[in-house]
Order: C-alpha cells, then sequence, then structure tokens
C-alpha cells in the first residue's frame, strides 16, 4: 500500500470506530424522568470531530448517534439525531479548527456551543414529534446535564490524548 491509500485505511476505519463508540456510549445512558435520558456518547463526536479530517467526525457522530436511537428503540428520534450530531460535529469542526493540542480553549468553547446546540435540538425535536412548547421545556435539565458531562469527558480524554501525544500518532492530517 501507498501512503495515499494507507491514510485513506486509516480514515475509514477510525470513521467506523467513532461512529460504533458514539453509539454504545449513548446506548449506555442514564434515563430521566422526563423519558429522556442522560449519555456521553457527545464527548466522542468532540473527539472525533477535532481528531479526524472533515467531514469524517460528521460521519461518525450522525451514524453513531443515529444508530444508537435505532438499536435503543427509539426510531421516532433518528432523523433528529442524525442532524443534531451533524450539527454538534460541525460546530466543533467550526470553533475548535485544528491546533495541535485536542484541549484548548477554542475546544472548551467549542464543546459548550455543542452542548447549547444539543438542548435546544432536541428541545425543538420534541415539540415538533410530541407537541407543546411548555410541555417540552421538562427535556432542558436532561439535556443540559448531558451536555456538561459529554463536555467534561471529553476534556478528560482530551488531555488524556494530549499527553500520550495521541493525535500526533494518528496523522490525519489533510495534506
Amino acid at each position: 500500500m501507498n501512503k495515499k491509500s494507507d491514510l485513506k485505511l486509516r480514515i475509514i476505519v477510525f470513521t467506523g470506530l467513532f461512529a460504533a463508540l458514539v453509539c454504545v456510549l449513548t446506548m449506555l445512558h442514564i434515563p430521566t424522568n422526563n423519558g429522556g435520558y442522560i449519555h456521553v456518547g457527545d464527548s466522542l463526536i468532540y473527539l472525533s470531530s477535532i481528531l479526524m479530517p472533515f467531514p469524517y467526525g460528521l460521519i461518525a457522530g450522525g451514524i453513531g448517534g443515529g444508530l444508537s436511537d435505532l438499536l435503543s428503540d427509539s426510531p421516532a428520534y433518528i432523523l433528529p439525531t442524525i442532524v443534531i450530531k451533524v450539527l454538534n460535529s460541525l460546530v466543533i469542526y467550526l470553533i475548535a479548527k485544528r491546533s495541535e493540542k485536542i484541549v484548548n480553549l477554542r475546544s472548551v468553547i467549542a464543546a459548550v456551543v455543542s452542548g447549547i446546540v444539543t438542548v435546544f435540538g432536541y428541545y425543538l425535536a420534541a415539540v415538533i414529534l410530541w407537541g407543546g412548547f411548555k410541555a417540552q421545556l421538562a427535556t432542558i435539565p436532561g439535556n443540559i446535564i448531558q451536555a456538561v458531562g459529554s463536555a467534561v469527558i471529553f476534556i478528560v480524554l482530551g488531555l488524556a490524548f494530549d499527553t500520550a501525544k495521541l493525535k500526533e500518532k494518528l496523522k490525519f492530517q489533510n495534506k
């Protein structure tokens, strides 16, 4: 194999790996009293979006999130989840950009903004799917906890990856 095909294969493999991790970490959730749940799958969306070239983090997040809804018996949320997770990843790409470190001020800000996208995205999805602007306000606290938890896990994993210099070792640079 030449270097270009090796890089393409590595990107495809890691996209699938991140999609699977997003799916599993989303399925491993804590139910909330409003019918929703809290998970840390978004932390892997943030991580994959920083580690991988555009648009592979979007693909991993959308596929992983959508699959988790399919496998968790939440088919009504498959399409909204795919859209929200792609937007989560896009926020990371647009704000965090590429840098030597995974965790820096820009990536933390991006995780916060992405969390806001999650909270409002799922609120809007619940309103569209189930109706009642006021009734769906109950979804917001659980989604805030999920967003904060995912940001914290992202920072912890990112610091560990930074310490191990994993970003340099993966070599996903766009060349």
